[in-house]
């Protein structure tokens, strides 16, 4: 079964194509993220990957609050621990695995997933 995802990157004006590579997996340092930016300077899309181990994971990096980025750092995107993604202007928790909102102003929302893949350790587009 294909996992479901909110944003297809080929969707996204100037976004790579399928099967572009982004980066490999070891250019992403374990617990944390990658940045990415496509679109135009008009409508620019800014997403990240992160990683945790060797699964990855991606998300527009917009809160669902107020749709800033999450990070103030590069890179870094989750709370002290590691278990959720934290939006360092409102202070809310999203799970990794599904970007869900379990605590602050966006409670109940989620962030939206891009569609990317691993092949061959390789970061590749879906």
């Amino acid at each position: 079964m294909e996992r479901e995802f909110d944003i297809r990157l080929a969707d996204v004006a100037n976004g790579p194509e399928k099967g572009q590579v982004l980066c490999a997996l070891e250019d992403i340092e374990d617990g944390r993220g990658r940045e990415f930016k496509y679109g135009t300077e008009k409508e620019p899309f800014e997403f990240f990957v992160y990683r945790r181990g060797v699964e990855i994971f991606a998300y527009q990096n917009a809160c669902p609050h107020m749709y800033v980025p999450l990070n103030l750092k590069e890179g870094v995107f989750t709370e002290k621990s590691g278990k959720y993604f934290l939006c360092n202007f409102h202070g809310a928790l999203f799970q990794v695995d599904d970007g869900k909102c379990v605590a602050g102003p966006c409670s109940g929302r989620s962030l939206e997933s891009v569609a990317i893949g691993l092949e061959d350790g390789n970061i590749v587009v879906l």
